[in-house]
Formats: C-alpha cells, structure tokens, sequence
C-alpha cells in the first residue's frame, strides 16, 4: 500500500496536514490516539495494518484534529481583530495629545520615584510599598508602550 492512502481514507484531515506546518501536530495526535506517542506516519500505518480495530482509534484522532484547527483559528481571528481594534485606537489617539502627557507623566513619575527610593536611606524604606508602586508603575509603562509600540504601526 502506499505511503498516505490508509491515512487518507481513515484519517483525510490527518493526512492533509502531511508535509505542511501541522505535520507533526497531526502525527502525533494519532499516535498519542493509538498508544504509540513516538510512532511516525509508516509505523502508524503498520498498525493500522496490523490491527484494523484500530481504525476506529485514528478516525477519532483525525476528528479532535479537525476541532483543534478550528481553534486555532478562532484564535487567529480574534489576534486579528485585536491587532486592528490597536491600530484603530492608535490612529483614533494620534492628534490627541491627552494619551502622550500621560505616557510622558508616567515615565517621569516612574524615574523620579526610582530615584526617590535609590537616595534615600535603606532603614526609611518599606520594602512592600515600594514593590507594589514600582510594579503599578511599571504596568502602566508597559501597557502604553503595547498600545504606541506593539503589533504593527499606523502609517
């Protein structure tokens, strides 16, 4: 028989992914289906071949594999509707000049804290308030340079 033809007709979404990107996603999803996680598409053919109980195995491999695609893809559409909701915000916000004073406040209360806390005595500081408002701090700094930095820029 033929590399791909048991596959093929037991298995077509499996066999589809043969040779692309998905390969290797696919294999191993049938052979973690069939009880052999290491097995190659051959050696899933064999048993197949050898044990055609099995079949009914791969036919159920080949199904979360299809369902997996799916989610992929969902996942795909919603990172893209996400990337243009970001470039719609950022051409909605580049004439505006409230997001940059904040963004440039923030970067200069940032400093100046961090450098507040370098200069003064260890024993005056509390370890605890410190941490949160640095992380505070560096959350809102990370967070505006994903909206004007990140995913791709409105040109």
């Amino acid at each position: 028989m033929k590399l791909g033809g048991l596959l093929k007709s037991l298995a077509p979404t499996i066999a589809s992914a043969a040779g692309g990107p998905m390969a290797g996603m696919a294999v191993r999803m049938a052979a973690q289906k069939l009880g052999v996680p290491d097995a190659t598409a051959n050696e899933i053919e064999d048993i197949i071949e050898r044990e055609p109980e099995k079949a009914v195995l791969l036919k159920e491999a080949d199904t979360e594999f299809k369902d997996r695609i799916k989610e992929m893809e969902i996942d795909l559409e919603s990172f893209k509707s996400e990337l243009e909701d970001r470039k719609h915000a950022r051409e909605t916000f580049k004439n505006d000049w409230t997001p940059k004073v904040f963004g440039i406040l923030a970067l200069l209360l940032y400093g100046a804290y961090v450098l507040t806390v370098t200069i003064m005595p260890h024993d005056q500081n509390d370890e605890t308030i410190i941490s949160l408002v640095l992380g505070q701090l560096s959350g809102i700094l990370g967070t505006m340079a994903a909206f004007w930095f990140s995913g791709s820029s409105t040109k």
